[in-house]
């Protein structure tokens, strides 16, 4: 039994940290990616070859789960998008991802979790990563 078992306060606190964080996986800001969303529309969910158009986005942390993003385009929570990553040494990757979550407090801040987790990207980012600045 641990010294804290009765203390109230302290039991508090973990509950609320525990219902706070609730991160699966490490989340690493990288400033040095090139991103940029495109929007699932109904003619590339069926088959067919039209893609939707880039919209720049700004990076602000990365996991093998997921990103978040700042966009100046709103966009829908539930939406299917193509999330395009340019790494500096020429890497590209485009990964599938839906909309999870806008940020209340800050105006087009973007939760997107990714379809799959693709092994090349988490590669890439641990081969290019200069600084290990973590989230």
């Amino acid at each position: 039994m641990s010294q804290y078992a009765d203390n109230e306060d302290f039991a508090a606190l973990i509950e609320e940290d525990l219902i706070v964080n609730q991160r699966r996986t490490v989340r690493y800001i990288r400033k040095d990616i090139a991103t940029s969303v495109r929007r699932v529309h109904g003619f590339l969910r069926i088959g067919l070859t039209w893609r939707g158009r880039e919209i720049p986005v700004e990076l602000i942390d990365i996991s093998s789960r997921g990103c978040l993003i700042v966009s100046a385009e709103k966009l829908a929570v539930g939406a299917a998008v193509f999330v395009r990553l340019r790494f500096d040494t020429g890497e590209d990757f485009e990964i599938k991802g839906s909309v999870i979550r806008k940020t209340e407090d800050r105006d087009r801040e973007y939760g997107i979790k990714f379809v799959e987790y693709n092994d090349e990207l988490g590669d890439c980012m641990l081969q290019t990563q200069r600084e290990l600045l973590i989230k």
